[in-house]
């Protein structure tokens, strides 16, 4: 009872307001007069039991009340304002304004006050109240024609030419795309999105059917400011108003969707058409016959369609009737064709498959032709079977194919001649590597399967001082000894031995089956008596020397091709041992190789692990003994073999070619080592790096050494003086002046082992030479040897260049170099090469020493 009279108390507290009271959950529980008449309603007027404010209103604003609502009922007290489009009987949409608050009874929200503000223009009441049924009639209309799927409108033309719509409903308004405001006053502003030419075709049919009183149609388009260009049918009934004028009941509906369909349909009628008049020109002019083939469900066959070209092809008559007995289609194909196209035919009719077939006609004009038909088969309705395909002449197709199969089996002698020539060498006419590892795999091959003999006997040779020859007597003798050499050989081999040019100066000798080591000395004995007899090349004699390494092997089939590495592994001792000579494969060279090969992976390993490390040997000044710096020097910490220098794995890493990559990582190491001694307040005054011919070449080296000197400790780079510079190229001196660009000292390590030139000294213009520790080491006794010093020293001040000597035991030989005017001084006598901690305690002991 509470909640009621609260309930009333606030209805009669605005009864001359336009007000609605709607319960917790929104039905409407009461409203005031003026509430029904901002509808279009008398003032009787009330909803239903269970009626809301979501039918009095646009969708968009019955949203926003229902959340105003829910607001308003959480914060009792305030009061929301929410603006939307009212859906009235009469004028359809209509603006308005409302003001949203809960009522409070018992301290708590019982319903909530819906009031709407006053508008610019009132609606006025109705004349006189209506009877209930009229009403629920009324309301029941206005239900049908606010839901109806379509636009309703009514459209009155007054006596004096004013247009008004008294009623749209909302679909109306949706679908012309138009607000409800104003629509009452001006009519015409529903054909405000309308094409102007659309306008005038609906004011025509309005002008006919008002003097006929007769119902219309128009189709017209509406330009809809939101879903673009629809399309419209309408249709209005004409009525005369008593005072005059015309009323017209209008229905209008979207028909854009079918509108479109007719437009598709329309274009593809008009894209058969034409597709159906391209065919037609196609099948008149294209060079090949087009027909179809049909075997009725009894079994007979026929040509329902022959193109003009297709009777032209199989010697009919172009002009000819359609429907053309299959005899005849085929009287002009060679006889012994017909019964396999006949085959195939059964065959593609039984398996549903395309039909391919070439045949043979004797054409009456054009003589033996052929032809090649393909079509492909559908099951018709009534069971037959209907082929649709394309005939053409493939006369000039089968010459080409006789002419290819001729030029293929050319193509395969030529094949086979090149093959014999990719198999032998050019110069010497010796077979070639290709030739060698194809008969070598095969004796493989043969041991292996049990099929050939398991021994065999390898000899490899190669030519000392080639190179030699060819630099100072050119490539024509050079070639002239290669001829000659396979010239010996052909002329001191066995029959059934053979022989081969694997490349360059190198040969490969695989005896035949049967021969032993001994009988493999003596063919190598009468190859080196034949090589030592001396041949003229332009009036000069030339002789050859040759060195050869012979592995042999009873187990072929277990060896396989490890031979040839033993056969490689004795020539490489051959060539160590002085050339011109013969070594044999022996257990002591096979642990050898085994060895490097352990050695290799565990190279690979240790860079794996970053196992190779920097030590430090110390270099003094000889004039004052301060610290000058120290010689990075690579060392591996080798797992069981202990701390290993590069002569004790340098060549196999060579051989990998990895030499680059460690030098790369040892400045990379030594840069880390820089930065910690630093940190600890010691700065070495310079280090300076053995780098290989290899790692200058290298395409980082240059950013590398600008790291490295970007500290403030001066860095150089050692070059052996083995490394002849006249014989390297553009790159490695380019690579040079940029490391020297860069602020990095160049030296010269070893100088005095006899492979610089003077001239080459001044190419590099080095700015250190070291001098070899062979000279240094008898310094102090031998006058020559200080004698020898003195003019290297000599020659470096004349060249502008520091000295610094290597190998320094003892004192004696401190104070000879520094008697004789050497810079710096480096040896066992100061310091051997100590890692990194031991460097650093070392270098304080001896700068406060001196100090």
């Amino acid at each position: 009872m509470e909640d009621f009279a609260s309930l009333s108390g606030a209805l009669l507290g605005v009864a001359g307001e336009a007000a609605a009271l709607t319960g917790p959950e929104g039905a409407i529980l009461a409203l005031t007069p003026a509430f029904a008449r901002r509808f279009g309603r008398d003032d009787a007027w009330r909803p239903g039991p269970d009626a809301r404010l979501d039918g009095l209103a646009t969708p968009p604003l019955a949203e926003a009340l229902r959340r105003a609502a829910d607001r308003a009922l959480a914060e009792p007290g305030r009061e929301l304002r929410v603006e939307g489009e009212l859906l009235h009987l009469a004028s359809g949409r209509a603006a308005s304004a409302w003001r949203v608050s809960a009522l409070v009874a018992g301290g708590r929200a019982v319903g909530v006050l819906h009031r709407l503000e006053p508008t610019v223009r009132p609606v006025p009441a109705p004349a006189r109240p209506l009877r209930r049924r009229d009403a629920d009639r009324l309301r029941m209309l206005e239900t049908l024609t606010a839901h109806a799927p379509v636009a309703l409108f009514e459209y009155r033309v007054g006596p004096d030419g004013q247009i008004t719509l008294p009623f749209v409903n909302p679909v109306a308004l949706d679908l012309f795309g138009v607000p409800a405001e104003g629509l009452e006053r001006d009519g015409r502003k529903l054909f405000a999105h309308i094409p102007p030419e659309d306008v005038a075709e609906i004011a025509a049919v309005t002008e006919r059917t008002s003097r006929s009183l007769r119902s219309g149609s128009v189709r017209y388009r509406i330009d809809h400011p939101v879903k673009g260009l629809r399309h419209v049918i309408g249709e209005g009934a004409p009525m005369r108003l008593p005072g005059g004028g015309v009323t017209y009941r209008c229905i209008a509906l979207d028909i854009t969707d079918r509108h479109e369909a007719e437009r598709h349909a329309e274009r593809m009628d008009a894209e058969l058409v034409r597709i159906l008049e391209r065919l037609s020109r196609v099948a008149e002019v294209a060079p090949v016959g087009l027909y179809e083939f049909r075997e009725a469900p009894d079994g007979s066959w026929s040509f329902p369609y022959l193109s003009p070209r297709m009777r032209d092809l199989v010697g009919l008559d172009p002009e000819g009737e359609e429907g053309e007995p299959v005899r005849d289609v085929f009287r002009n194909v060679l006889p012994e064709d017909v019964r396999g196209i006949l085959e195939s035919i059964r065959r593609s009719s039984a398996a549903g498959q395309r039909w391919t077939r070439r045949m043979r006609i004797v054409h009456p004009e054009r003589g033996l032709v052929w032809l090649r038909g393909d079509s492909l088969p559908e099951r018709q309705p009534d069971g037959a079977v209907l082929w649709t395909g394309a005939l053409y002449d493939v006369t000039e197709d089968v010459r080409r194919e006789a002419e290819l199969a001729e030029a293929h089996a050319r193509a395969d002698a030529m094949r086979a001649e090149n093959e014999r020539q990719a198999l032998q060498d050019g110069l010497t006419g010796l077979p070639n590597r290709r030739a060698y590892d194809r008969l070598f795999a095969d004796r493989v091959f043969a041991a292996r399967a049990g099929t050939g003999p398991e021994d065999a006997a390898l000899v490899r040779l190669d030519l000392d001082h080639f190179k030699h020859v060819n630099d100072t007597l050119g490539h024509e003798a050079g070639d002239l000894v290669l001829q000659r050499v396979a010239q010996v050989l052909r002329e001191t081999l066995r029959p059934g031995d053979f022989t081969a040019r694997i490349g360059g100066d190198e040969f490969s000798i695989l005896l035949a089956p049967g021969a032993d080591p001994a009988a493999a000395e003596t063919i190598v004995a009468r190859i080196q008596q034949g090589l030592a007899a001396p041949f003229q090349h332009h009036g000069r004699p030339c002789r050859v020397g040759a060195s050869f390494g012979l592995a042999h092997t009873g187990e072929l089939g277990v060896v396989g091709t490890e031979l040839q590495v033993f056969a490689d592994a004795a020539l490489y001792r051959a060539k160590e041992s002085g050339r011109s000579r013969l070594e044999l494969f022996t257990p002591e060279l096979h642990r050898g190789i085994l060895a490097d090969r352990r050695l290799a992976v565990q190279i690979q390993d240790a860079l794996e692990r970053d196992a190779f490390v920097p030590y430090f040997q110390p270099q003094v000044r000889a004039r004052d003994r301060g610290l000058h710096g120290a010689e990075v020097l690579l060392r591996w910490p080798h797992p069981s073999l202990g701390l290993l220098s590069p002569p004790e794995f340098l060549r196999v890493a060579e051989q990998l070619r990895v030499v680059p990559r460690i030098d790369r990582r040892l400045m990379e190491r030594v840069r880390e080592v820089l930065a910690r001694w630093t940190a600890q307040g010691f700065v070495a005054p310079r280090l300076s790096f053995n780098m290989s011919a290899g790692r200058i070449r290298d395409p980082d080296v240059v950013e590398t050494s600008r790291l490295l000197s970007a500290g403030p400790t001066r860095i150089a780079m050692e070059l052996l003086e083995s490394t002849l510079i006249e014989e390297e190229g553009d790159l490695f001196r380019f690579n040079l002046d940029r490391i020297r660009e860069a602020g990095i000292d160049i030296e010269i390590d070893d100088f005095g082992s006899g492979h610089a030139s003077i001239v080459g000294l001044t190419q590099v213009a080095p700015d250190v030479l070291k001098i070899d520790r062979r000279l240094v080491a008898p310094v102090a006794e031998d006058p020559r040897s200080r004698n020898l010093i003195r003019a290297i020293l000599e020659i470096a001040q004349t060249l502008g260049i520091s000295t610094v000597a290597e190998g320094v035991e003892t004192e004696a030989q401190a104070r000879a170099l520094a008697e004789l005017g050497c810079d710096v001084l480096q040896g066992y006598h100061f310091g051997a090469p100590m890692d990194e901690d031991a460097f650093l305690a070392f270098a304080r002991a001896w700068i406060a020493r001196v100090a």
